[in-house]
Formats: C-alpha cells, structure tokens, sequence
C-alpha cells in the first residue's frame, strides 16, 4: 500500500503515524461490518521499539526483536471523524506507555497468547485473532533511493508473521521518500486476499479524503 499522506495533520495534532493508520483501520472495518446503527469493539496492537529504554541503551543497530506491545480496545461507530478518532487511539496508547503498560502487562499478555494457543475457544469464532490490527508506535524512515537505482533494486518490502495467535492485519509502515508505504501481512486461508484488499483499498480512501480535508481545512 503505497500513499501520499499529509504529515502536517499529524504534527499539529501531536500525533504519531500509528494513531492515523489505526484510525483508518477501525473506521474501514466498522464499515465492512454492514452493520451502520451499532457500535462495535475493536482492538488495536500497537508494537514500541524499547531498545532506547534498555539500561544501557542499544542502538537501532542492535539487530534483534526489542519491541514490546500495548493492545487498546476502542468503541466504533458509523461517522467516526478520521482525525479525531486518530487523536483518541493515539492518546489511548500514549498514556498506557506513560504508565509503563509496555513493561508491566508483558507477562499477562505472554500468558494470554499462550493460553489462546492452547484453548483456540477463547478468542472469537475460534480464530486466535487477538486483535483487529497491528501497527508500529513509529515508522521506518528510509531515504536510500539514489543507493537502490545505483544497484539496480526497484523495489522490496520489510515484515515478519507469526503463527497461531496474532491480529487479522499487521501493518509495516515505512516513510520512503516521503511518502507513505505499507507493507500489509494477514493470516490466510482465515481470511482472503480479495477481503483484505476491500479493507485496504478503503484504508486508503480513507487517509486520501483525510489528507485532503487537512490541506483544504489550512
């Protein structure tokens, strides 16, 4: 999914990447749902690099899976405003990392994957989906373009999947030349590649009209 997205919406908010990217996830699901006068509960995984936090301090060089992850659950409705409900899923996730949720519900959550693992009864339809979505607290930032012409490379992509229990989308999004590129990975056969690209494709819809109303609203 690649996208050209207004990042000064973000910035005069005081908002991160993930909380857009969430919103516009909560929003294309609640509409898939076909289900208009009901709220519906969703939640979102949000992944927080932690090597900055670590005593002593690693690096991004540091190669190795230092993030920890915060799930919030929100309450969605038809006509939910995209900027506003990014507001609200990024403050959600803002104040649990402020109070240390990251470190301190590690072990809970470890548990409850486990015990999703071993008893698939617990999660909905049985499914072992723990979450409607993943994101990533802050994106990658690459501006190796010249260096990928130089060597020939025109395009490749950055993710990683998890068996068993996980969310129905995780999303790794990526800053590349300034503009906005996801890579997005889905469990299948649980869900389709048409399904998923619906909810993608209207995702996208979703953050255009988003970015659009921010440069005519300034």
């Amino acid at each position: 999914m690649q996208i050209g997205v207004n990042f000064t919406g973000l910035q005069t908010r005081g908002i991160k990447l993930c909380g857009l990217l969430a919103a516009a996830g909560l929003i294309a699901a609640h509409s898939s749902n076909c289900l208009p006068d009901q709220w519906q509960k969703y939640a979102v995984v949000t992944l927080t690099d932690c090597r900055s936090m670590l005593h002593p301090v690693l690096s991004c060089r540091n190669f190795g899976f230092y993030h920890s992850a915060i799930v919030n659950t929100h309450d969605i409705e038809e006509g939910e405003n995209l900027w506003e409900l990014a507001k609200r899923t990024y403050m959600s996730f803002a104040n649990a990392k402020n109070n240390q949720k990251h470190f301190w519900d590690m072990n809970d959550l470890n548990f409850l994957m486990v015990k999703a693992i071993d008893n698939p009864g617990l999660t909905r339809s049985s499914s072992l989906r723990t979450s409607l979505m993943s994101v990533f607290e802050d994106p990658v930032i690459d501006h190796s373009d010249e260096l990928h012409q130089e060597i020939g490379l025109e395009d490749y992509i950055g993710c990683a999947s998890v068996h068993n229990v996980g969310p129905s989308i995780a999303i790794f999004d990526t800053i590349r030349d300034g503009e906005l590129d996801c890579a997005c990975v889905y469990p299948s056969p649980l869900h389709s590649r048409e399904q998923m690209l619906e909810l993608i494709d209207d995702m996208k819809r979703i953050l255009v009209n988003g970015s659009n109303y921010v440069e005519s609203d300034s």
